[in-house]
Parts: structure tokens; C-alpha cells; sequence
């Protein structure tokens, strides 16, 4: 079974559910996305629908949505989407 991480976010944003296998995938491409940052020179904006239901800026990345889903599903202490956004502006990759 092959995951993508667009689908997976809108499915999450139609359901507010995503399966411990389908989280993991996320978790994995969003630690690979901080892994490799510095190598990142562009970022796919997501559509304004999907920005909103995130409660994100227009024009956000997918790796930003992605990393607000994984906030909303399995919170920690942390905010992955604030660590993203400091790195993505740190980069300037927006």
C-alpha cells in the first residue's frame, strides 16, 4: 500500500481520523522534511482550503500542513508547526 502525504491531509481534514500506520507516515516524511532542510530549496504551497482548515497562513507548504495535522492528532509539548516555520524562514523557503 503506497501513503501520500497530500492525500492523507485531506483525508484527515474530511474525516479527522487517520490510522497509527497512516500518522507514522506522516511523522516519517515530516522528520525527514527537518532532517533535510538545508538541502530543501522549494516548497509546494497547499491549496487556500486546506491553509484554512489548518488554521494556517495562505499559501502554506504541504510540510507545514502536514506538521499541523500531526499537532492536531498526536499532540506533544512542542509544536511541530512552530519548529517547521522557524526553520522554513530561517532557510527562507517561503
Amino acid at each position: 500500500m503506497s501513503l501520500e502525504l497530500t492525500d492523507l491531509i485531506k483525508d484527515f481534514i474530511a474525516t479527522n481520523l487517520l490510522s497509527k500506520v497512516e500518522l507514522d507516515f506522516l511523522e516519517s516524511e515530516l522528520w525527514e522534511t527537518l532532517e533535510h532542510i538545508d538541502e530543501i530549496t522549494s516548497l509546494t504551497s497547499a491549496p487556500v482550503n486546506i491553509s484554512k482548515e489548518l488554521k494556517l497562513k495562505d499559501g502554506s507548504s504541504w510540510q507545514l500542513c502536514c506538521a499541523a495535522v500531526l499537532d492536531e492528532a498526536r499532540p506533544q509539548k512542542n509544536s511541530r508547526t512552530e519548529q517547521l516555520r522557524k526553520l522554513i524562514e530561517k532557510f527562507s523557503l517561503q
